[in-house]
């Protein structure tokens, strides 16, 4: 792959969580890892932080070490600086809830944002641009898509981290079977929607159906619905915010075929699905192929190798607009309620720093997409090369709301699940027409009325 031109700069209660599926199978790798890791350094800390308490609220992580490094990480800065520190890890839907709740009754002082929720939640928080600077100029500045969708007006309301990383995660036999051109290396599979769907009519017809989660879960239905979207011409509005450009002529053929695509080529319990059923099912051998972070490849590499060597990653396909992937940074910001937030940035600046940072990003293996220019050649990327292909995804990463800002109406859009309802609509109803124009008219709800 080449080198590119860069900018300076999950799951319902009553689901198995990724992280409670793959903890058993990575708890092993973690605890190796974590030992074999140097010990941090700190520098002196004010004395005002002693005897205070610090709180921060993040997802679930899908690559346990990385959670358990993290936590391990907050606790010798927390011991380090007399500060009792506590870290909470949520499945992904319940995540933003809870920061809700903590911005009406405080009690948390650190928020992971979800890309956009930095504009939802704009007024709730701190101003961390010198940070964030900092830390963008020590990594050779920010990826664009970190530049298109972390700072707000100009600001960063706390500081960008990355974005966890999500493709095609399909099985090499099966795609071989059905005639998929380089199939045995994903980083030369460039296909189009319609030779993508191709393949996964034979591979259902063969018994390996594609798998696709279309339910109401923050990672995998938005990760695929967005970007076929737009790779078909649509788009929530334009780059002013005045029009609905939704129900484009070519977004409603190409939703015809995905409804032709749906009923031919996937499994079509995914309506239902959220973030852990694909990835149950691509590890119990009963889909070939879906969009997915590379935790599926992560828990395979440990529990079931005979998957992980029949298995690899391909691009997200190409629509006759182009392609794309839905990519906007996560954050780590301080609410403007926090009791203590002199240690809140005390902690991040610390975290953010070469060290920690450096290995918290490495140990998840490639699962977190670089948020700065100086990793996308770290060694992490070339050590396997069936990971290759998610150091590409950056370059064609655009967030909710493209082409305007990820504002707050993008945000709301995204948490009514208004672009996957339609999809799921569809498919359910076979009218990709109706369905389409009834997307539409939630989306002028939210961005016009």
């Amino acid at each position: 792959m080449s080198r590119r031109q860069r900018g300076s700069g999950e799951t319902s209660s009553h689901h198995l969580s990724r992280r409670t599926f793959l903890k058993v199978g990575a708890a092993g790798l973690g605890a190796a890892a974590l030992g074999n890791l140097p010990s941090p350094v700190f520098a002196q800390a004010p004395a005002v932080l002693k005897g205070t308490k610090l709180s921060i609220l993040q997802g679930t992580y899908f690559i346990a070490p990385g959670q358990d490094l993290y936590k391990k990480q907050a606790q010798e800065w927390g011991k380090a600086n007399g500060v009792e520190v506590s870290t909470d890890f949520l499945n992904w839907p319940d995540l933003q809830p809870k920061i809700a709740a903590a911005i009406e009754a405080g009690g948390t002082d650190i928020v992971e944002l979800w890309p956009s929720w930095n504009y939802l939640y704009q007024n709730s928080l701190l101003d961390m641009t010198p940070e964030a600077e900092a830390f963008g100029k020590r990594g050779g500045g920010f990826e664009k898509y970190v530049l298109n969708s972390a700072p707000v007006n100009g600001r960063y309301l706390g500081i960008p981290h990355g974005m966890s990383n999500a493709s095609m995660n399909y099985r090499i036999s099966w795609f071989k079977a059905a005639g998929a051109q380089n199939a045995e290396d994903g980083a030369k599979i460039d296909v189009t929607w319609d030779e993508y769907h191709a393949i996964a009519k034979k591979c259902k017809a063969a018994g390996h159906p594609f798998g696709q989660a279309l339910g109401h879960s923050t990672g995998d239905p938005p990760g695929f619905c967005y970007p076929y979207m737009w790779s078909h011409g649509a788009m929530e509005v334009d780059k002013e915010g005045k029009s609905i450009q939704f129900n484009k002529p070519q977004f409603v053929e190409g939703m015809r075929k995905f409804i032709e695509a749906w009923k031919d080529g996937y499994d079509t319990t995914g309506t239902s699905w959220d973030d852990s059923n694909n990835n149950r099912a691509f590890l119990s051998g009963l889909i070939s192929c879906t969009y997915n972070g590379s935790s599926i490849y992560f828990a395979a590499k440990k529990d079931q190798p005979q998957i992980a060597k029949d298995m690899d990653h391909m691009l997200i396909p190409k629509g006759p607009a182009g392609r794309f992937y839905w990519l906007g940074s996560r954050t780590f910001a301080i609410l403007k309620n926090s009791k203590n937030v002199a240690g809140a940035k005390e902690f991040l600046t610390w975290w953010f720093q070469d060290k920690q940072f450096g290995d918290w990003w490495r140990i998840q293996e490639g699962y977190m997409l670089q948020p700065v220019v100086k990793y996308y050649n770290d060694p992490v990327w070339t050590k396997d090369p069936k990971m290759l292909v998610f150091r590409e995804q950056p370059k064609y990463g655009v967030d909710v709301g493209w082409p305007g800002p990820p504002n707050a109406k993008a945000s709301l859009a995204w948490s009514k699940y208004v672009v996957v309802d339609t999809f799921a609509r569809a498919v359910q109803s076979g009218d990709a027409k109706a369905s389409i124009e009834w997307g539409a008219e939630q989306l002028k709800r939210v961005y016009l009325e």
